[in-house]
């Protein structure tokens, strides 16, 4: 897994997303990412209420020019 959206299911069918995190460019171990994934993933669920998931995708550039 390099890269996520977390979010949930709205009412109508279309994904919330969250936040989106990527480790393409290896920054840290996959064990250390999966990590963080699923204690965002798990925070957002208790803040929300709402069943909140990860998936693997890709809905932000890698970069971006400021």
């Amino acid at each position: 897994m390099k890269t996520v959206s977390i979010g949930f299911t709205r009412g109508d069918g279309d994904f919330a997303v969250l936040a989106t995190l990527n480790n393409n460019d290896d920054h840290m171990r996959e064990s250390t990412f999966e990590a963080i994934v699923e204690n965002l993933r798990q925070s957002f669920t208790e803040e929300t209420g709402e069943q909140v998931v990860a998936i693997e995708r890709q809905d932000t550039p890698d970069y971006i020019a400021i």
